[in-house]
């Protein structure tokens, strides 16, 4: 892929702050890596690693994606998502709130899943699945814990190991697998790596944004097979800059890809 790396490479040399990120043919296992394991706040990216507890835990028999929960007024919080605009007291189902934090990255639904699966147990299987970096220490929109040193963390790397962990369903029944697929699909927010891609692109990926940090990562299914990619970036001047940086990684990638040989 040292074509590749040159094209991206010569993005970044415009550009400030920091980035890390993989691209890996699944099939092959043709690898482009810049600071892969370079550490990020993990914005709304750490709604994966959730995701991936709540299916294990239901394959265990221990939850049920149809049981219902109640959102109540204690769960409001702003920031993304529309459980906030909706009703108090409304009943959403497990499969519901797992599409909604992953479709508009909602907030509300995101905490009531953190405490259904259990923060802990969330890292202990993320350790268990070999990502070094990514670790949940607080609740969506809680900055008072961020100020404090409590971030959430991840890096280019586990993100690319935990979709491989994905596709490939691994430690899940293949069903589980491909239900998570098929929301990660349904994404809504598309402002980063599939902005410039042609409608008809099948991308299964989660963004994550902060002041100065703008991430996306996913699975980019091309009639070769899929590939796996991860773009995280910081220390931005303005949010604006790294929209644009993902976005133009994203078409340059794509190109590549599809009309030139790896």
């Amino acid at each position: 892929m040292e074509a590749l790396r040159q094209k991206i490479e010569d993005i970044l040399a415009a550009d400030t702050g920091c980035w890390g990120m993989v691209v890996t043919n699944h099939a092959t296992g043709a690898r482009l890596e810049l600071n892969p394991e370079m550490v990020f706040p993990a914005a709304s990216m750490i709604k994966v690693p959730i995701m991936y507890e709540i299916m294990r835990q239901t394959a265990a028999g221990k939850l049920s994606l149809d049981e219902t929960l109640v959102v109540t007024s204690g769960y409001r919080t702003g920031g993304a998502g529309i459980l906030k605009e909706l009703r108090p007291d409304i009943t959403m189902t497990v499969r519901e709130l797992v599409t909604l934090m992953i479709i508009v990255s909602d907030n509300i639904a995101t905490n009531m899943l953190i405490d259904l699966a259990g923060m802990d147990q969330v890292n202990r299987t993320m350790t268990g699945l070999g990502l070094k970096s990514t670790v949940l220490r607080r609740r969506m929109m809680d900055f008072d814990a961020a100020r404090a040193g409590n971030e959430n963390e991840t890096s280019a790397a586990d993100l690319a190991r935990l979709f491989a962990h994905l596709l490939s369903s691994t430690g899940l029944p293949p069903a589980y697998g491909a239900l998570m697929l098929d929301i990660l699909k349904r994404q809504q927010i598309r402002d980063k790596l599939p902005y410039f891609l042609p409608e008809e692109t099948v991308i299964a990926h989660k963004t994550g944004t902060l002041p100065g940090v703008e991430h996306d990562a996913g699975i980019l299914f091309l009639p070769g097979g899929p590939y796996i990619i991860s773009v995280l970036t910081g220390g931005l001047t303005a949010n604006v800059q790294g929209l644009q940086l993902v976005a133009n990684i994203g078409k340059t990638i794509y190109h590549h890809l599809c009309f030139r040989e790896e």
